[in-house]
């Protein structure tokens, strides 16, 4: 039992890390947002049709948004390559490689990197939400009314984005 908690602790940790590769030291509201909506729209519309969102949205020479969605495409694809995780595949892949291999993986290749691609998710929720709070307590805003608004004029209720 303490190896399966020491496996699911580095596992945590790995998530942990990327996501932070994937967002730096410093979220914008924006960028907070989007992270923030991953994992229900992973739970929602699924891995595949949730990656293909992030590869239309990625762009390595655009805004910080866009180029947040290119690191975590080229992340994901590495991570998920490097583990093993989709059967007949090599331990390098491109986004569109990862996406391919994701339309072709059979039911349980599919369940074993959705459950992993949505851990990494979760950290980077949770780590945008940190790192946006960071810069915002460091600057002269404050978003701290405490009841799920950013502090900028508007509620973060309703509406898609």
């Amino acid at each position: 039992m303490s190896e399966s908690t020491r496996t699911a602790r580095r596992v945590d940790q790995a998530a942990a890390s990327i996501a932070y590769r994937i967002l730096g030291e410093t979220v914008s509201p924006e960028l907070r947002t989007r992270m923030r909506q991953l994992p229900m729209r992973l739970r929602g519309s699924g891995l595949a049709a949730t990656y293909a969102f992030v590869l239309s949205k990625a762009n390595p020479q655009g805004d910080e948004l866009e180029c947040a969605y290119h690191r975590l495409s080229e992340r994901v694809a590495a991570h998920i390559a490097d583990q093993g995780l989709l059967t007949g595949t090599g331990r390098q892949m491109t986004p569109h490689q990862f996406l391919r291999a994701l339309g072709e993986a059979d039911v349980h290749d599919y369940a074993r990197v959705s459950a992993e691609v949505e851990a990494l998710s979760v950290w980077l929720s949770r780590l945008a939400e940190a790192l946006c709070e960071a810069s915002e307590s460091g600057g002269s805003r404050k978003g701290g009314s405490g009841d799920g608004t950013s502090g900028e004029g508007g509620a973060t209720h309703g509406g898609d984005s």
